[in-house]
């Protein structure tokens, strides 16, 4: 039997749902102590241990992805309309047959999506030259097709921004960047971010960059090996508009990010290290195999570390703030389907309290192993859904969307319609719309089921409403 969610988006539009869950973050801001805690641990972020720009490789990159129709087709370019997009449209759209457009859109067939170009463009050096400044990572290599494909593609590159004269266009915006630049430069001087992180794993990072993305959509976390640990990103793009302007989060975004992100650098390595113990507790996987791939964790390594950074940021925002805050973000990471972040959020505890044993996350990790394997042992029941309404449409491969036809109001009606097919576009591309009619047809038990209008004018939400824990009155809802 399938669970039904319901929100309210305005007066009687509902969203109903039978599965979860989208990204969600927990605000220490809710917490009654996270203003001193902030207070007591603000400092001022040395410029060379934490650099904030807008980086001119992830730039030219996205004007490739632009012109390739990769924003159609997999929604990571974001759809915000500002001066600057306007600009990157009116220079470049003469070159959308460019090799280096071409050739890109051939890659992603072979998985070259998501945060495998950002990591790619940061091998090389800045445009025009981009020379190839680190040996291409296992993962981007096999991501892109092999070796040959990425230097292939860096020599087409480089001849897109030299036909284009890509870098005068991109310093003609620094004035531009710079607005967005320095709102995030204040807002960082005042978070121990560096330092709370290295204290907690005990151990340093060559350097910490956050690379304002404003074309883009989705943060990613890459980073490339230095002679001392690693040159870590944290690739951000913006939340929304403000003011006309990319906005890309306050301090308590940044912060959850930044600890998000910035984590999976000394996390990941160690799951490297230990791949092949690992590996025997892979029956963990499949239970939590859907769920994770609609996350773009497409592996169990991937879902291990992603497992293990949300229990450290979790124990963080205990540690920082309180242990009910703690407590609400692990039940977020619980609602998003990591099952088993729980027992390592447990087992952490452990390791802070015991820092003279464990100087390090690394000392510690072997201990980690055994959670996993008491889990492939005795692994735990599936957390039902228990919200936020925010959650219902994790499973966004499944999602259909159902609008009304027989709203009183047929300008309202239309309107509703248009809607739908622009949280279609950014949202859920490729997912069909149907009406109710047509979805009354259908057996949905299997999808997330969006339901969009009134009460009376979409018969699919008349027919489900008396299942409905809920009732509707004309000034208030009754749960």
């Amino acid at each position: 039997m399938k669970k039904v969610i319901i929100f309210l988006f305005i007066p009687f539009l509902l969203l109903i749902s039978c599965q979860s869950a989208s990204d969600e973050s927990v605000s220490p801001a809710s917490s009654s102590s996270s203003t001193s805690a902030l207070s007591a641990t603000a400092s001022t972020v040395s410029p060379s241990r934490l650099k904030v720009s807008v980086d001119p490789r992830l730039e030219l990159l996205a004007v490739v992805q632009y012109l390739s129709g990769y924003r159609e087709k997999f929604g990571l370019l974001n759809k915000f309309q500002f001066s600057y997009w306007e600009k990157i449209k009116e220079k470049f759209t003469p070159y959308k047959n460019h090799q280096a457009v071409q050739f890109f859109a051939r890659l992603t067939d072979y998985g070259f999506t998501y945060d495998a170009p950002p990591l790619f463009v940061l091998h090389l050096s800045y445009p025009p030259e981009l020379k190839i400044e680190h040996p291409f990572s296992p993962e981007v290599k096999v991501r892109a097709g092999g070796e040959k494909n990425l230097k292939k593609f860096t020599s087409l590159l480089r001849d897109f921004a030299r036909r284009t004269n890509f870098m005068a266009f991109f310093q003609a915006q620094q004035d531009y960047f710079a607005r967005l630049t320095e709102p995030v430069r204040s807002i960082l001087a005042k978070l121990r971010l560096v330092e709370t992180l290295e204290e907690y794993f005990g151990q340093q990072q060559s350097s910490y960059n956050i690379i304002l993305a404003p074309l883009f959509w989705g943060n990613y976390g890459p980073r490339l090996k230095a002679d001392q640990g690693y040159d870590i990103y944290n690739i951000v793009s913006p939340i929304r508009l403000k003011q006309g302007l990319p906005y890309f989060g306050d301090g308590v975004y940044f912060q959850s990010l930044a600890w998000h992100e910035f984590s999976h650098s000394f996390v990941n390595p160690l799951a490297e290290k230990y791949q092949d113990e690992l590996k025997k507790y892979a029956v963990l996987y499949p239970p939590i195999e859907k769920k994770m791939k609609a996350q773009a964790y497409t592996s169990w390594l991937i879902a291990v570390n992603e497992h293990v950074v949300r229990a450290v940021t979790s124990r963080l925002a205990a540690r920082l703030y309180s242990p009910q805050l703690g407590e609400q973000a692990l039940k977020a990471e619980e609602r998003k389907g990591f099952i088993y972040v729980r027992p390592l959020y447990e087992k952490l505890e452990f390791y802070e309290t015991h820092r003279d044993q464990y100087p390090s996350f690394s000392d510690f990790y072997p201990e980690l192993l055994k959670v996993w394997a008491e889990l492939a042992e005795h692994p735990p029941e599936k957390i039902l859904f228990t919200g936020p309404i925010n959650a219902v449409v994790m499973d966004r491969a499944n999602v259909v969307l159902v609008v009304p036809t027989h709203e009183k109001d047929p300008a309202a009606q239309q309107k509703i319609h248009q809607y739908v097919k622009q949280i279609q576009s950014q949202f859920f591309p490729g997912r069909p719309i149907m009406t109710d009619e047509e979805a009354l047809q259908q057996d949905l038990s299997p999808y997330a089921v969006v339901i969009y209008g009134t009460t009376e004018g979409n018969r699919l939400l008349a027919r489900l409403l008396p299942q409905l824990p809920v009732r509707f009155g004309k000034q208030r809802i009754m749960a």
